[in-house]
């Protein structure tokens, strides 16, 4: 090998120079003079100056950095060149937007040379890190936040190996890892904090992700203060090539509160079913003792009205009896929680009248308890006088029954047609009494009775009881 003296090698530094000093490339070259005027520039160099070459030489830099309106970009051109020391910075490039150039000087004997090279892509990299850095701290704190107010824990498990907390505050907080934990968060056995009472379970619901692909199961925390339950969420997050389970991603969630809620309320309804078969009994009890005190009442009106006048006052008393009777088999069956305003009707009215000589029409109510037992005993007292006297004592006869309700107040409507013509009577018998006074002081409203010679009429109007 031959060996050049290092005067042979000036012509070839010199024209290297010249070649760097020339090139139109994206590395800019700026050399400066202790003057602060540029005695080179680049082409490169000239573009980041907003100028040209032939302008640029023998220019004030200062000037020239004053024209591209950063002062801080002024400052520190000046103060490397002032120094005559290595320096390095970025700064934005003149005239343009998120672009960044990346400077060092060199010092010279008379002067510095600034290299210039666009690092735009290399600050937008490391922004683009860094924004994404700060979006996963700030993912993490809220999956944090999250995890404390739901007092939830997430969780992975691969295949051969143990369970890995992701989350090792929260996992500590739920399940109570022992201190300190593992540094990587991982569980060897995840069988330690279930119950024993639930292990077959949760094995068993675990057997089911290769086919499912996500399962839920519950359990409850073994060893813990009291018992707590926890709920557990897992899917398959990789397989095998051959479809085995490779990697298994979860949840697991405090759920004791809403356990405890469960078992309250299961024990509320048993509590409640209880109380509303006893109530159902005390019903059928009461009902029982009811038709006993009426069999009662009627046993003892036959002995004392049996042979007054013919057996006509036992005949409608025993009649009454049994209409209140009737409602009081309906109200029974709705334990007492009020009746049909239809159902009242048509069961006190069928035995009057043949079929299709009354006519009920009106909308579906439910009337209470009280108000049943008072329009019953209202219309049983009508029909009777109808079968007696009115439209009901010969054949061609109707009645009919019609209500509205508006308001919270029902207004029913008794009318008779097609009866014998119609006399209103000297005095008020014992049946018109009931309407008009007790009908009306039962119900809290208003009972009209009247005596047109086309037929008897009678309107009620009460408001409707809640109770």
């Amino acid at each position: 090998m031959a060996v050049f003296d290092e005067r042979d090698h000036q012509p070839l530094a010199a024209a290297l120079g010249r070649a760097l000093l020339e090139a139109g490339s994206a590395e800019g070259l700026l050399v400066c003079e202790d003057d602060g005027r540029i005695g080179f520039c680049n082409a490169a160099a000239a573009r980041f100056l907003l100028t040209v070459r032939s302008r640029a030489a023998g220019a004030s830099l200062e000037r020239r950095l004053a024209r591209a309106g950063d002062e801080t970009l002024r400052l520190r051109f000046l103060s490397a060149l002032r120094d005559h020391a290595p320096t390095e910075f970025v700064v934005p490039r003149p005239g343009a937007e998120d672009e960044w150039v990346e400077v060092r000087g060199v010092p010279l004997s008379s002067g510095t040379a600034f290299f210039l090279r666009d690092v735009t892509e290399r600050e937008r990299g490391e922004r683009r890190l860094r924004q994404s850095e700060r979006r996963l701290r700030a993912a993490s704190e809220s999956l944090r936040l999250a995890h404390q107010a739901a007092r939830a824990a997430t969780w992975e498990w691969r295949a051969g190996g143990g369970l890995r907390w992701l989350d090792i505050a929260a996992a500590r907080a739920l399940v109570g890892l022992p201190l300190p934990p593992a540094a990587d968060g991982v569980v060897a056995d995840w069988r330690s904090f279930v119950d024993p009472r639930d292990l077959p379970a949760v094995t068993e619901a675990l057997g089911k992700l290769r086919d499912s692909g996500a399962v839920e199961f519950e359990y409850r925390l073994a060893g813990g203060d009291g018992e707590r339950w926890l709920r557990s969420h897992a899917a398959v997050g990789e397989r095998q090539p051959d479809g085995k389970v490779a990697r298994v991603v979860g949840v697991t969630l405090d759920v004791t509160a809403d356990k405890l809620a469960e078992a309250k309320l299961q024990r509320e309804i048993e509590d409640r079913v209880r109380a509303e078969a006893h109530q159902q009994l005390l019903i059928h009890e009461l009902n029982h003792r009811v038709k006993n005190m009426l069999a009662t009442i009627q046993s003892v009106a036959r002995q004392s009205l049996g042979r007054a006048e013919g057996g006509s006052r036992l005949a409608d008393f025993e009649e009454r009896l049994m209409a209140l009777a009737w409602t009081h088999d309906v109200l029974t069956q709705e334990r007492w929680s009020g009746a049909s305003l239809p159902v009242i009707l048509g069961r006190t009215l069928a035995p009057h009248a043949a079929p299709g000589r009354v006519s009920l029409q009106g909308p579906e109510v439910r009337v209470s308890s009280g108000m049943a037992l008072a329009l019953a005993m209202g219309a049983h007292e009508l029909a009777t006088n109808a079968v007696k006297y009115g439209a009901l004592s010969r054949d061609g006869g109707r009645v009919s029954v019609s209500w509205t309700v508006e308001d919270g107040v029902v207004s029913l409507d008794w009318v008779e047609t097609g009866g014998p013509p119609v006399i209103p009577p000297a005095r008020r018998g014992f049946g018109s009494r009931l309407l008009e006074r007790g009908l009306a002081h039962e119900l809290g409203g208003h009972v009209e009775l009247s005596f047109p010679p086309d037929g008897v009429r009678c309107r009620i109007r009460a408001r409707l009881s809640q109770t």
